[in-house]
């Protein structure tokens, strides 16, 4: 059984504006391979972790497999989704006023094997490739990141900053 390992919360927005709101449920996948991460690198030299919006009806652990083989032709192991990172987010939204989203970030493990990828029309536009990654790279180009092209950098550094502290910490726990 999974459970919250960590709950942030990401304001961008004023409590007292008001206006129409757009709410979503998403899936993310936290990948690691030796000391790299699988992560999504876009055309402004933003990266984020695979993963998207849930559809009606879905489980999230079917929305994280669905997500992550569209978005990089990898297929998660699901008996290896563990647990997660949960992340409240409010900002301006498009078209509506806000975007509130919840977002699970599973850390789980994915096949060796290859398969095809099914980008999004946005996606293809944003130019995003599958990448392996440091933590100190990706927090480094989404800290210098334009928000207003990629919005979503701010979380997505939000949660490497998140990691890269607990990463720190179970390398002191272990005496490394």
């Amino acid at each position: 059984m999974s459970q919250c390992i960590r709950e942030l919360t990401l304001n961008l927005g004023d409590d007292t504006e008001e206006g129409s709101v757009y709410k979503r449920l998403a899936a993310r996948g936290i990948i690691r391979r030796n000391d790299k991460y699988l992560a999504i690198y876009g055309k402004y030299g933003d990266y984020k972790f695979p993963g998207g919006g849930r559809e009606a009806g879905e489980e999230l652990a079917d929305t994280l497999i669905r997500e992550v083989q569209e978005e990089t032709g990898c297929r998660v192991i699901p008996e290896s989704i563990g647990d997660y990172i949960l992340v409240h987010e409010r900002r301006k939204g498009n078209p509506e006023d806000w975007l509130e989203m919840d977002s699970w970030y599973y850390f789980c493990d994915v096949e060796e094997a290859m398969y095809e990828r099914s980008l999004d029309d946005y996606e293809r536009e944003y130019g995003y490739r599958m990448v392996w990654s440091t933590l100190e790279e990706m927090i480094r180009k989404n800290e210098a990141a334009d928000a207003e092209k990629t919005p979503w950098s701010v979380r997505e550094a939000m949660v490497m900053r998140e990691l890269a502290r607990i990463e720190e910490r179970d390398l002191f726990k272990s005496g490394r």
